[in-house]
Formats: C-alpha cells, structure tokens, sequence
C-alpha cells in the first residue's frame, strides 16, 4: 500500500495569510490531529478545559490541550475543520497534520492507497458545506 501525503493551503482566519502544510491521510485515525508547531501564528485556537487523552500512534497515549480551528483550501474552496494540537514528537516529522476520517467521511474524500492518491470532488464539497433546513 503506501502513505498518502499531499500539501494544501491552511488558515485559521479569513484574514490570515494561509501557509501550505503537509497532510496524511490516514483512514485508521477517527480524529485529525495538528503538530503544535503548525499552529505557530494562527488565531483559532482553543484551549481544552482539561487535556483530552488519546491512545494509539504506536501503542502508546497523548494528551492534547488545546483544538485548532483550520480551513483548508481544496479545489479552490475553503473548509472548516476543527483538529487537535499534539506536541511535534507525537506526530511523524515528515506531515504537519495527521487527517483522520472524520474529515474524509465530511468532505466525501475517495482514498486510493495502491495508487498513493485522493480523489476530491467539488460538488461534493459544495455539498458538505450546506446548512439544510427542514
């Protein structure tokens, strides 16, 4: 198979001169996860009441304290994504940002591990990013 790794643009804020990070798709993780590093200068940030304990990444448990509020930019457009901050040596120095799969399942993302590809498509975002009333 093989990792997935591809860089986008990221803000945290409209006004935010966005910054391209590196993201790994890994569809085993249920949550997204950003190196603290990556958050140096952004605005959406939010401190946790109490640090959130997580296992896994090599048997092991993290804490995280604090969520970032992100947008990415994807096929032109932007969309929220809320992750949490781990300290640098928790996450692979070779990615910024470990996306899980709540953010594939949101955003409808097609991962193709044999071709070490994604697939996104623009409706599909549009679509994720609508209000519906009932």
């Amino acid at each position: 198979m093989g990792d997935i790794i591809k860089s986008f643009p990221v803000r945290s804020a409209s006004a935010e001169k966005p910054r391209l990070l590196k993201f790994y798709f890994d569809t085993g993780s249920p949550r997204t996860f950003i190196k603290q590093s990556a958050t140096n200068g952004m605005r959406g940030l939010a401190k946790l009441p109490d640090p959130k304990t997580f296992h896994g990444l090599g048997n092991g448990h993290f804490k995280a304290g604090f969520m970032a509020s992100i947008e990415i930019r994807l096929l032109g457009i932007w969309v929220p994504h809320l992750c949490y901050v781990l300290p640098d040596e928790i996450l692979d120095p070779d990615y910024d940002i470990l996306l899980g799969h709540d953010f594939v399942q949101i955003y409808d993302i097609q991962i193709n591990p044999r071709q070490k590809d994604i697939l996104i498509r623009k409706n599909a975002l549009r679509m994720a990013l609508k209000v519906r009333k009932s």
